[in-house]
């Protein structure tokens, strides 16, 4: 995954770079292609069983590291590996593996449970719903709302299901069946015969299916007779965070990924728009994702498309990413239409509705960067 997505590892001038932290400094770009070579190079020496907890912790570091340097590279598996990664490196094995195996089962609970919404009936429950059905001639359209509804709320319900079905060694097989079951209808729903998501969202999925054979599909959990290392404490602290943090995200103390919000209607979301006037000092992949012009000179750029094409992934779904890359487009602007930006909050529980808040040109977009914790702003000297 992290060989698909490669630009997304390596500082490059066309798309903003958002690091966690305001005031982080500008590296040079060969710094990016060293920490990439050394995680590359590190998850291939613990395969092949090379002093693996050395090489899983050095690949875990330097894999945080880089994403430090940018929100964006916090995708959902890679936010996996570092969770897992750290307690495969700092724990014995049978603990490890039995906190693997919570991971996972929190991963589908809280997945479940952030699409129990009527945004997602609304959203992208139907959407789902057609791609799985519309091959076999079934068109959910012509349902009545209130069944369209109920059959949309069942694919969360299946996923808090399966997380209750893996919790219990009774009922575990039927639990794993059934998610290895659900992942190949999530590829065939994402693939490019369907939906046509990213690749690397069908290949962590394939992942995932192997990850539960293997953490769910022993009825012993192997010890290999060491002990927890030096750093086991701090681990098994950050595991309960890790685990506790998404009951916040709906309160909005936890982002959306690393709460497991995958797929998730109620998400908060940017919309950034681009005068036509200013169109030509952009580069041509940005040109590719405008909406058609219309009765107005502003154009709806399509971020999610634009982050695919140039960096091979979604992007991050927060507002203070989308202020940053609206900053960034800002700066690049020459002529007097400044940069606009319709900023969403997160949709609500019962009747999807959103907070509004409309931002035009520098001062309006900084008066907005400054409410968050974390920092909103793209990696420039030139931009803070």
């Amino acid at each position: 995954m992290i060989g698909l997505s490669w630009p997304l590892w390596i500082d490059g001038p066309d798309f903003p770079r958002v690091p966690f932290l305001r005031g982080t400094p500008e590296l040079p770009v060969w710094v990016s292609w060293v920490v990439l070579a050394g995680i590359a190079g590190s998850l291939s020496l613990a395969t092949l069983g090379m002093a693996w907890r050395w090489m899983i912790g050095m690949a875990g570091s330097l894999l945080a590291f880089s994403i430090l340097q940018d929100q964006n590279r916090l995708q959902p598996w890679a936010y996996q590996f570092l969770v897992i990664g750290l307690m495969m490196a700092c724990l014995s094995r049978s603990r490890s593996l039995r906190l693997a195996r919570w991971y996972v089962i929190g991963l589908y609970a809280y997945s479940g449970l952030s699409k129990l919404d009527a945004s997602f009936c609304r959203g992208l429950g139907p959407t789902f719903l057609s791609a799985a059905l519309g091959r076999f001639g079934i068109d959910p359209g012509s349902w009545s709302s209130s069944n369209r509804a109920l059959a949309c709320l069942m694919m969360p319900a299946c996923e808090i299901g399966l997380a209750c079905l893996l919790i219990f060694r009774s009922t575990r097989l039927i639990g794993l069946v059934g998610a290895v079951a659900q992942h190949f209808t999530l590829i065939w729903i994402l693939g490019p015969w369907n939906l046509g998501h990213s690749t690397i969202v069908l290949v962590w999925n394939l992942a995932l299916i192997i990850e539960d054979v293997l953490i769910f599909g022993q009825s012993k959990i192997p010890d290999d007779g060491k002990g927890d290392s030096w750093l086991g404490g701090p681990a098994r602290w950050i595991f309960q965070v890790v685990m506790i943090l998404p009951i916040f995200e709906r309160f909005g103390y936890c982002d959306a990924w690393p709460a497991h919000a995958l797929y998730a209607s109620h998400a908060e979301r940017s919309d950034i728009f681009l005068a036509e006037e200013d169109l030509d000092h952009d580069p041509l992949s940005i040109h590719r994702h405008l909406a058609p012009p219309g009765l107005t000179p502003w154009r709806r750029l399509d971020l999610t498309a634009w982050s695919r094409e140039v960096r091979g992934t979604p992007l991050y779904p927060s507002n203070r990413v989308g202020l940053a890359i609206a900053l960034f487009l800002e700066a690049r602007s020459r002529g007097s239409q400044p940069v606009r930006i319709v900023e969403w909050g997160r949709a609500g529980f019962w009747n999807g509705s959103r907070d509004r808040q409309e931002r035009v040109g520098l001062a309006s977009i900084r008066r907005g960067q400054d409410r968050f914790w974390l920092n909103a702003f793209p990696v420039s000297s030139r931009h803070q």
